[in-house]
């Protein structure tokens, strides 16, 4: 169960870090576009700033629509003109400080930006678009016509929806409040065509009938996805609700079997004094014990097992010979092979073979592989062992119920019930984590590990007998836990075999990190991504700092 929770939590980790970004909140945003006879649109953008450390100036983006350009983009402050650069479509405006509150007017100019029909003409607008990546607090946009008059059809898309409050004079003002990043909020406001009489037409066709029918239409869009989600957030506990007591009765039944375990393991422990009783290897035992996997370090105490055996025996200056190739496991003829035969000479292994052999580039990869093919045969040898339940129903039942509720992860956004979306996911990796890694271990199992687990970094084994106190520090140098110039225990004194192994483990420690080391090879990778267009036309914006 601890590894079933430890990788929840690591899912949970799952939100990018933008390290070195500038901290900011946009306030407040003021815009306001003003309506020519020619069809072009005036507009001035304020934007207040709060800053908290250092920052170099704010940035707007500005992609106009098809057919329409926008031109003269200038900034302000306090009526002093701050410097402009240009990226494309990025707009950086500078203006350095730390810890302020800094408010910036824009102005620039759009060119063809009113579309002129027969009967009116329409001002159709996406100020910004769901690549913008900073959340407006307060956000207003104003629509102001060229002379006064009455709006003949005002209204917005998206986060604009149901904002437009249209004055006497014409004037229609969208107030909506905080928009989060990522949201489209398009605008369209319509008067009658003789306002722009200097302005190229367009079309010259009716259009009133259409804009104000794709009004209708999206007021029922809104009522009907209004009413999907109240449908879906009053479903929304009862979905969730189910699965998180199938979830819970799935944990509880592994909590319970686990005390059962333990509770049966600790009657089965052996005694203290000695090092735990089993027919495993060394090797894997420590495999067992540190989550499946075969690490480097243990390499040290599978060779120096083979000495303790007798399969090899220790010659001079930090020399090895191979013996006796009658071998209790095929791990351990695999390693004699690649130590003796291909790493070293006519059965003879030296420390400094390794560093020898791995000067040519050409061995890294048979030293990986061989490596490979040791771990794997130690993992088989743990497969023959009872220490793993076949919970195989409890899985079964996990993973169905994953299949099962993933379709509400993607049914519940749709609708925008985020709180029971973000339920759902959170169930779905439970049950797709329990799937794939509850594999409670057997009575066997658990009295091993209760046995070995004190041992990492224990110091009771210095009272053991001179056999136990070998293969508990050799269990302690293969997992890790044991340095190389640690101190003798007392009873080293007259324990020479005791004494050997700790001077050897510790040259042959030292050695194969070293080989490991010579021959890991890593890379690293960047990438980068691009934004895209969601406004109306393929227009569209958003704001930032730098």
């Amino acid at each position: 169960m601890k590894k079933i929770i430890l990788m929840l939590s690591l899912f949970m980790l799952a939100f990018p870090l933008h390290a070195f970004a500038v901290e900011y909140d946009i306030e407040k945003t003021a815009i306001t576009a003003e309506l020519q006879e020619d069809g072009t649109v005036h507009v001035e953008e304020r934007h207040t700033y709060q800053f908290e450390g250092e920052f170099n100036g704010i940035s707007r983006t500005l992609i106009a629509k098809d057919n329409a350009v926008i031109e003269d983009v200038k900034a302000f402050e306090q009526g002093k003109e701050l410097k402009v650069e240009q990226e494309d479509e990025l707009y950086k405006v500078h203006r350095s400080g730390e810890d302020e509150t800094v408010s910036v007017r824009l102005t620039y100019v759009i060119e063809g930006g009113v579309d002129v029909y027969s009967d009116v003409a329409q001002f159709y607008w996406p100020f910004f678009d769901g690549s913008n990546e900073s959340d407006y607090e307060n956000m207003t946009i104003t629509v102001v016509p060229p002379e006064p008059s009455e709006a003949k059809a005002a209204y917005g898309y998206d986060a604009a929806y149901h904002t437009a409050d249209s004055g006497s004079d014409g004037t229609v003002v969208f107030d909506m409040g905080k928009v989060p990043e990522g949201k489209n909020g398009d605008i369209r406001v319509a008067y009658d065509a003789t306002l722009f009489p200097q302005a190229e037409l367009t079309s010259d066709e009716a259009m009133l009938a259409e804009i104000l029918d794709e009004e209708a239409e999206l007021n029922e869009k809104m009522i009907a996805r209004q009413e999907r989600y109240e449908l879906w957030s009053g479903l929304g506990p009862y979905i969730t609700g189910a699965f998180f007591l199938l979830a819970f009765v799935l944990f509880l039944t592994g909590f319970r079997r686990r005390k059962e375990t333990l509770r049966e393991a600790e009657r089965k422990r052996s005694g203290t004094g000695k090092f735990p009783e089993t027919s495993m290897s060394l090797p894997a035992m420590l495999m067992f014990s540190n989550y499946g996997q075969v690490t480097i370090p243990m390499m040290t105490p599978a060779l120096l097992e083979l000495v303790r055996k007798g399969n090899v025996e220790e010659g001079p200056e930090e020399e090895f010979r191979a013996v006796n190739r009658e071998t209790d496991y095929p791990h351990e003829m695999l390693l004699m092979n690649w130590l003796f035969d291909e790493v070293g000479e006519d059965g003879t292994f030296k420390v400094e073979d390794l560093e020898e052999y791995l000067e040519d580039e050409d061995h890294i990869e048979s030293y990986q592989e061989n490596f490979r093919l040791w771990s794997e045969a130690v993992k088989q040898e743990v497969k023959q062992y009872d220490l793993y339940e076949d919970n195989t129903k409890a899985r079964w039942t996990a993973g169905v119920a994953g299949l099962a509720i993933l379709p509400f992860t993607i049914l519940f956004p749709v609708y925008e019930v985020f709180i029971w979306m973000a339920v759902a996911i959170a169930l779905f990796f439970y049950f797709l984590i329990f799937s794939l890694l509850y594999r409670p271990l057997t009575f066997e199992g658990q009295r091993l590990k209760q046995e070995l687990e004190p041992l990492k970094t224990g110091e009771e084994w210095k009272q053991w007998e001179e056999k136990d106190q070998i293969s508990a520090y050799l269990y302690q140098v293969g997992a890790g836990k044991r340095k190389s110039d640690i101190d003798l225990p007392a009873s080293a004194v007259t324990a020479n075999d005791l004494a050997m192994f700790m001077i050897l483990a510790g040259t042959l420690d030292q050695s194969f990190r070293q080989a490991d080391q010579t021959a890991s090879v890593s890379a690293a990778t960047t990438g980068a991504g691009t934004g895209g267009r969601a406004g109306v036309g393929g227009g569209g914006g958003g704001s930032g700092a730098f």
